[in-house]
């Protein structure tokens, strides 16, 4: 089982949180990353500022931030007779997008969901191992691809 959690520190983002774990869940999945969480957390410039400066020693904002974690985790067994004892899964990490980032650096042509949906891949591929490299462009376009053909077929 794939779980996918999303919070938001902004008010009224504009981004469906449907969507946007619709999308985490099918890279999970094409990825072949099975009983496995990840944590998104939407933010402003500011937060995701103090983050960049904490942990990377780099005093300003930045569009996404990945934390990868890789800790293993036990499930309790259940208490009912003849119930199948769930499988331990693995928490992936954190990704925190910045909405104003993203806001501020949308492609011509393009929209801010598109835009966070290409940052939210991009932290994805680095919570599943992918450094940058043309590989993850590679795999990054890939879901860029299949996103919008996905929102053409919608229209």
């Amino acid at each position: 089982m794939r779980k996918v959690q999303i919070k938001s520190l902004k008010k009224n983002p504009g981004i469906k949180r449907t969507s946007l774990k619709s999308l985490a869940l099918l890279v999970l999945e094409i990825e072949g990353a099975e009983d496995t969480e990840i944590d998104i957390t939407l933010v402003d410039n500011g937060y995701i500022q103090k983050l960049n400066k904490k942990y990377r020693k780099v005093d300003s904002p930045t569009d996404v931030l990945a934390f990868p974690i890789e800790i293993e985790t036990q499930f309790i067994a259940p208490k009912k007779v003849g119930a199948k004892l769930p499988r331990p899964h693995k928490f992936l990490g954190d990704i925190y997008i910045s909405l104003d980032r993203a806001e501020e650096q949308i492609p011509a042509g393009e929209t801010l969901e598109l835009e966070v949906f290409r940052l939210l891949v991009h932290g994805m591929l680095h919570l599943l191992g992918y450094n940058h490299s043309s590989e993850m462009e590679e795999r990054q376009e890939y879901y860029l691809q299949k996103i919008k053909k996905q929102k053409k077929a919608l229209i």
